[in-house]
């Protein structure tokens, strides 16, 4: 059996501590990949860049799933990312540590077609040589 960790993608947090509308939306995909497939771990990745909200982005993500009910045994925080570049480097050293065999990366839409954020080459370049499978998810929860 293929053990499967999510790396679910951080978003800036709102100045006042809050997740913002396209944090949300990535967690209710998480959400949805939980009731989908047989994920071991979740690894929710991102930093503080907005130090007016006083939190990390994995922070708050953790805190968010936590109200609605998921394991925080589950639910693994990587706290120093500060790109989508960190995000691979601080993360999949870590689904390795945890023995993963696929790493699913889930993000908004926009993160994977916008060249600029260096997404999947970042991902691509940190597995590479593991032997991991990288799948990625997203989706419009709007429509």
């Amino acid at each position: 059996m293929k053990k499967m960790v999510v790396i679910l993608l951080g978003n800036r947090m709102n100045d006042d501590g809050t997740i913002s509308d396209i944090q949300k939306e990535r967690l209710e995909m998480l959400l949805k990949i939980d009731q989908q497939f047989d994920v071991y771990r979740y690894i929710l990745s991102g930093g503080m860049p907005n130090q007016l909200a006083g939190i990390s982005e994995a922070e708050g993500m953790f805190n968010y799933l936590v109200e609605k009910g998921m394991d925080p045994n589950r639910l693994i925080k990587e706290d120093k990312s500060y790109s989508t570049v960190d995000n691979a480097k601080y993360s999949v050293p870590i689904a390795k540590e945890l023995g993963a065999d696929v790493i699913m990366v889930c993000s908004s839409s926009y993160h994977f077609k916008n060249p600029g954020y260096k997404l999947m080459e970042s991902f691509v370049s940190q597995i590479e040589g593991t032997g991991m499978t990288l799948l990625t998810y997203t989706m419009d929860l709007k429509k």
